[in-house]
């Protein structure tokens, strides 16, 4: 379910994912958000506040107030809008979730802790991108920073016609013979004539 949340002080639109952990709250929210009459759905008295931090506050439904934790999504999630039912366009990137979790739970069954302190959902918001971080986008590479020096002399070393320290190039060169008397062909190097 996308969230727009329009700011007072500036005319931006933000839009968001709302993942719902409590299923009762879920169904609640979706019957409101299909209701024919608009002021019974404004009546429910959606808000969303953050207090203290930007990643963790409140979500108040109908006087309800429950926990929400913002995550990021492991990659960025288009959303699209229709007025005629067959033209798509497109409106955002949505880069973030919000998890409404369960009231009066110990501890949060929606939000993982390694997800919690770094931030970042582990799931994207279909199934392919289940642990998307660690099974498709590589971890970076650790390389010393004297070793990337090394090679990067080495490379223009070989660029400018040279041979890289403790190495000698040796250039060769083959032609395809082909036996006559078995049909097979191989890479054989090139006979110069001591005459020419």
């Amino acid at each position: 379910m996308a969230v727009n949340l329009a700011h007072e002080a500036r005319d931006v639109e933000e839009q968001y994912i709302l993942r719902v952990k409590d299923p009762a709250l879920a169904d609640e929210l979706r019957a409101a958000l299909q209701a024919e009459d608009p002021q019974s759905a404004a009546a429910c008295g959606v808000q969303l506040v953050f207090q203290d931090s930007d990643r963790q506050g409140t979500f108040v439904f109908k006087g309800r107030q429950y926990p929400v934790t913002v995550l990021n999504l492991p990659s960025v999630v288009e959303s699209y809008k229709t007025l005629d039912d067959v033209n798509l366009v497109k409106t955002t990137d949505i880069g973030q979730v919000l998890v409404v979790l369960v009231v009066g739970s110990a501890a949060d069954p929606g939000v993982a802790p390694d997800e919690a302190a770094g931030g970042e959902a582990r799931d994207g918001v279909t199934p392919p991108m289940r642990n998307a971080r660690g099974r498709i986008f590589r971890n970076p590479i650790d390389v010393a920073p004297h070793v990337v020096q090394k090679v990067e002399f080495d490379l223009l070393t070989i660029l400018a016609g040279g041979a890289p320290e403790g190495l000698k190039f040796v250039d060769t060169e083959e032609e395809w013979v082909v036996d006559a008397a078995t049909g097979r062909g191989a890479w054989l190097p090139v006979r110069r004539d001591k005459g020419r």
